[in-house]
């Protein structure tokens, strides 16, 4: 399974009817094939074969968000890690399988790691902070940024469209029929 950021820059080959079928999956991605085949000027059936294609080659990536603080979760803090030398993937490893921890990232500067975690409430963070941490050898130091307010998560981000200057598509995209 290819996870996001997983696939190396520029393995998977896009044309400009991959690239009008992702505008107009983005804002919604439980658009009808069908719909997208009109907008486009295609079949349906080559409509669903490039979408198979992007998702099995991972330049799409099929996914449900959900809101951390709607499902009682609604303390959000980033933790930058430092860890000792040749520790690194086991304690990137040991991170990934706990359950409050959303996001692990090996980085460049400061921190060898960087996580995100959500969690219900300060008692917690205390916890997973001075205990769970505690638990995993190999690290040598934690930065932690609790998330006060987040006002925008960018999930339309128009990344197969970097570098390549504006498409011959109109900007207007039409609404899905029905």
């Amino acid at each position: 399974m290819i996870r996001w950021g997983q696939a190396p820059f520029g393995t998977v080959e896009m044309d400009d009817l991959d690239r009008r079928i992702l505008k107009l999956l983005r804002p919604n991605a439980r658009r009808s094939f069908a719909s997208i085949a009109r907008a486009v000027g295609v079949s349906e059936p080559t409509v669903r074969n490039r979408v198979d294609r992007l998702v099995r080659q991972g330049a799409i990536l099929p996914w449900t968000g959900v809101n951390p603080a709607a499902i009682g979760l609604p303390v959000d803090v980033m933790v930058g890690i430092r860890v000792n030398r040749g520790y690194g993937t086991g304690v990137g490893a040991r991170l990934a399988a706990m359950e409050s921890v959303a996001y692990v990232g090996y980085t460049t500067g400061s921190f060898d790691i960087l996580i995100e975690v959500h969690l219900p409430d300060n008692e917690a963070l205390y916890r997973f902070l001075n205990e769970d941490l505690n638990e995993i050898e190999g690290i040598a130091y934690t930065d932690t940024w609790h998330i006060l307010r987040t006002d925008t998560t960018n999930f339309e981000w128009e990344g197969e469209d970097v570098g390549r200057g504006p498409l011959d598509a109109p900007d207007d995209v039409p609404a899905e029929e029905g």
